[in-house]
């Protein structure tokens, strides 16, 4: 079982090794928007707080989308980005990083 913080939100959630962030999103109703539902991709972007290392290395989609110093900084996409294990803490990435 792995966890998802979503402090901003004041929730916690249990969900199953290798869930997607975006699934434990809607299930929960953290406000982290998915503007990729009305054609503005990457407005799901996310700031990894703690545990970047429990979550699966970044893909093509999000390389190509993502600054590489915005990927070092723990900045991921929650429709792409998926908790193997562990314990992550997130939030909704501040615009301009």
């Amino acid at each position: 079982m792995a966890r998802i913080n979503f402090p901003q939100d004041d929730i916690t959630v249990d969900v199953e090794d290798g869930s997607r962030i975006r699934d434990a999103i809607d299930d929960t109703g953290a406000d982290i928007p998915f503007g990729c539902r009305e054609g503005n991709c990457a407005t799901c972007m996310i700031e990894v707080i703690e545990g970047k290392e429990n979550l699966n290395p970044p893909n093509d989609k999000e390389r190509v989308t993502l600054l590489e110093e915005e990927l070092d900084e723990g900045i991921r996409l929650a429709c792409q980005a998926i908790i193997e294990k562990g314990e992550i803490s997130i939030k909704q990435a501040d615009a301009g990083l």
